[in-house]
């Protein structure tokens, strides 16, 4: 198996953010990262009501959500790691999502994940290879109502078998 190294050269949470709004299937959804912190932990995403992510009904695709709930808690981790130095892979393993009503308007959705999230990760990863840790999170309109909530599990593995008792 391919040997994960540390990433050498760091970029910055609004770099990072930045080029993902670029990405092609968030760009053309209208996913936009609007806010993000220095550590990318809590960011708050939007999708913005468009033509292009419109369907038939007039109401946002249910992929487009999906999209949009789909790969920042993954990303969020890898940077977590990459910033402490610890080569691990990241992906979202599955999520589960419930469509609460169809939307008409933008919807904004606010990841976070916590030191503390971080830390248990670690803890787990220094007796185990592999981890796995689930957040849930909902897509709300400006006045607050709820459309669509998920829930993402996060798989994490230390494939390198990269020392972190020091940790």
């Amino acid at each position: 198996m391919k040997k994960i190294k540390p990433v050498k050269k760091k970029y910055s949470a609004k770099t990072i953010a930045f080029f993902l709004n670029l990405f092609p299937p968030l760009f053309f959804n209208r996913i936009i990262i609007k806010k993000v912190n220095s550590k990318f932990s809590d960011l708050i995403i939007v999708i913005k009501y468009s033509w292009m992510n419109r369907n038939i009904q007039k109401s946002i695709f249910g992929g487009t959500i999906f999209s949009a709930f789909d790969p920042f808690f993954a990303i969020m981790y890898w940077q977590a790691f990459s910033s402490l130095n610890i080569p691990m892979e990241v992906w979202v393993k599955s999520a589960e999502i419930n469509y609460l009503k169809p939307a008409k308007t933008d919807l904004s959705i606010n990841f976070k994940i916590e030191d503390s999230d971080i830390q248990n990760a670690i803890n787990h990863l220094k007796d185990n290879y592999k981890y796995e840790v689930s957040h849930s999170v909902t897509a709300y309109d400006k006045k607050g109502e709820a459309y669509a909530e998920a829930k993402i599990f996060i798989y994490i593995r230390n494939s390198n078998e990269f020392d972190i008792s020091h940790l």
